[in-house]
């Protein structure tokens, strides 16, 4: 085995940690609401920490790995032409701001309110469907990143009985997530997540120092450099033999990033879990500061990993690290543990701990996440709707348990007999695209235009459908008929399905009637005369300084938030700008030598650096102030059994003025 006695004693404690925690909430959770929103009580910084644990699992580090391996830091450089993004979207409230204003449980709670019951339960039906699919493979990948990181045997021994590692180390791994979210569904799911992301960050920090001081920079640079040419490690304007993570993938990401904001569902419990709109939307904006602990060591980590295994002082490693990578038969898999068994030939004791600690913590919090969303959607948007009357309480968080529990028994049978053939990032995009492909177009159309119609809604997710499904079957079907590769990878697949999907949304919606007979949005975005709670909303003024407008901040805001959000700006556009300028110099003038990509770098890990350590202390008081106020606001909030997702026939008059979009 790889790890020290030290090494198992930090990952026995953190998992007795997350257990305790665990345990001390689930006794909140005394109704649907708390099951699947946690009752709406979120604080900004519990949703940015726990939402961060969330969505970012072990299948995302191993994936990020496998294309920092393949192109370098030019991925991080077209990474920047998107950063504005996150800046508009959460100061525009892009999606996730009216979704909140609707007051839905669920997305397929607000699609049955903007279109129709059938077409919640057929989208219902290809969320789960794409979902698990997607999630088919997250605990095949946690299981072998821990067995040959750690060491671990094929095989071994209890009380005479031989049981495979691999299957062992699923079971445990569903088992425990499965204990999570079932005590106290998304309560436990925030509280838990929030406490171990607070300790997971200070972990993030100390593994990439540690890191960095064990690897000089000339050795990086020198282990860089050995990349072919037109393949540049360190110049992003010399790739251009680079197949998989060129320019176009990032210029297609922007893409997918604008049309499918807030479509995928897999951590759709945070989607609703804010006090207000307001808090979600700043806890969208604050992100970018907590980001920075995990992006510096899932930058660090591959970085070292490269350095180890391309330049000439890590000989003796590397080539312990081919001789194990050598007995994986499987080439899919062998890139994909390249950098999880290099490191465990170079970090020390300790370090090696942290970093368990760390794989475990993300594999728990997107998979009771990813359940919790998966499991959910099936009961809340196929289930109740084809019952067609509410269900009892105690009757619907069972309903949502074993739902729940055949996600966990589907990906751990998925992980058993898939065959991986290709990166991680390929098969996530092929599996999104059969619900994001669609998706996007039925959400955004939904939200913003009055003329969608139910059947715009069911063209545009079903050609979302095909291409996606095709998307899987049609690459073999072709590699099996010519011998060779499938000429459209899977990204290009999603971005044909996306144009195809806006356009039979608008044709459809539009022959059907949407135009001649508009939906009424103020209705269903409770506005006006239709608002339940006036502190919700934006109120508009005149004393609004036309800067403030244009930024969206209005009174909601308040000092702080709006220093917050002028920070966030001037950061990220400060980022945006330096992009600009450099790409400028290059492409006019031939400006930018392939001598400044070494200090560029170089530069950025150590701002990297130097903002981690304030965000860690601001974040962990932010973090600990928002989880006592849920936990003290869930002890005395109200319940209402009305609140459980089910569209009653008061919620379904929304639709009675729109004609088209009624079933």
């Amino acid at each position: 085995m790889n790890l020290s006695a030290i090494d198992w004693a930090i990952v026995a404690a953190a998992i007795l940690f997350v257990r305790w925690v665990s345990w001390s909430s689930g006794s909140l959770m005394r109704g649907v609401a708390d099951f699947l929103s946690a009752n709406r009580t979120a604080g900004r910084y519990l949703l940015t920490i726990s939402g961060e644990m969330a969505n970012f699992g072990v299948i995302s580090l191993v994936a990020g790995w496998q294309a920092f391996t393949t192109a370098g830091f030019p991925t991080l450089w077209w990474g920047l032409m998107s950063s504005p993004l996150p800046i508009i979207f959460a100061l525009t409230g892009w999606v996730f701001y009216r979704l909140r204003e609707t007051r839905s449980l669920t997305v397929g709670q607000f699609f049955e309110v903007r279109y129709s019951r059938k077409f919640r339960i057929f989208a219902g039906l290809l969320c789960w469907f794409s979902g698990i699919l997607n999630f088919g493979i997250f605990p095949a990948i946690a299981a072998r990143f821990l067995i040959y990181f750690c060491g671990l045997p094929d095989v071994f021994t209890v009380a005479g009985l031989r049981i495979a590692t691999y299957p062992a180390l699923m079971i445990a791994d569903l088992g425990l997530a499965l204990f999570f979210v079932n005590s106290g569904g998304q309560i436990s799911i925030m509280i838990t997540e929030c406490a171990q992301g607070i300790l997971a960050a200070l972990a993030y920090l100390v593994i990439a120092v540690v890191t960095l001081i064990r690897i000089p920079w000339s050795h990086t640079i020198s282990a860089l450099q050995t990349a072919p040419a037109g393949a540049s490690m360190l110049n992003p304007f010399h790739t251009g033999q680079v197949k998989d993570f060129n320019v176009w993938y990032y210029l297609i990401s922007i893409v997918v990033m604008v049309y499918g904001s807030q479509t995928w569902l897999g951590a759709q419990g945070f989607m609703t879990s804010a006090r207000n709109p307001h808090e979600q939307r700043m806890g969208s904006l604050i992100g970018v500061w907590r980001q920075a602990p995990l992006k510096l060591m899932t930058l660090v980590l591959p970085l070292a990993a490269f350095t180890v295994l391309h330049d000439a002082h890590y000989a003796a490693q590397a080539a312990g690290v081919n001789g194990v990578l050598s007995h994986i038969g499987n080439k899919a898999i062998q890139n994909e543990m390249m950098v999880p068994v290099t490191l465990a030939h170079f970090l020390p004791a300790g370090i090696k701990g942290l970093l368990v600690m760390v794989v475990v913590f993300l594999s728990f919090t997107c998979h009771d996440t990813y359940m919790h969303s998966w499991g959910s959607i099936f009961v809340q948007d196929v289930v109740m709707p084809l019952r067609n009357k509410p269900m009892a309480p105690g009757e619907h968080v069972r309903w949502l348990r074993w739902s729940i529990f055949f996600v966990a028994f589907f990906a751990f049978c998925f992980s058993m007999v898939y065959t991986e053939t290709d990166k991680i990032y390929f098969f996530q995009i092929i599996t999104g695209t059969i619900w994001i492909g669609g998706a996007g177009s039925v959400m955004i159309g939904g939200l913003y235009t009055r003329f969608g119609t139910t059947a715009g809604a069911f063209a545009a997710l079903i050609v979302g459908a095909v291409f996606g499904v095709g998307g899987l079957i049609v690459p073999v079907l072709w590699q099996a008929h010519y011998s060779a590769p499938f000429p459209i990878n899977g990204q290009w697949q999603g971005l044909i399905s996306i144009v195809l999907a806006v356009a039979l949304y608008a044709i459809v919606s539009l022959a059907t009637g949407g135009a001649r007979r508009p939906f009424n949005l103020e209705r269903m975005l409770h506005r006006g005369a239709y608002t339940i709670d006036p502190r919700e909303h934006e109120t508009k003024s005149v004393v609004l300084s036309r800067w403030r407008e244009l930024l969206g901040m209005g009174h909601e805001f308040s000092k702080g938030d709006r220093g917050l959000a002028i920070a966030y700006a001037v950061w990220t556009f400060g980022w945006w700008a330096t992009f600009l300028v450099v790409c400028a110099l290059h492409f006019l003038w031939n400006a930018v030598p392939d001598s400044f990509w070494p200090t560029f770098w170089h530069v950025y890990l150590l701002i990297l650096v130097t903002q981690s350590a304030p965000a860690i202390v601001w974040f962990t008081l932010g973090g600990l102030k928002d989880m006592t106020a849920a936990l003290k606001l869930l002890k005395t909030v109200a319940r209402d059994p009305l609140d459980d997702g089910y569209v009653r026939r008061e919620a379904q008059a929304i639709t009675s003025s729109a004609g088209p979009n009624t079933p």
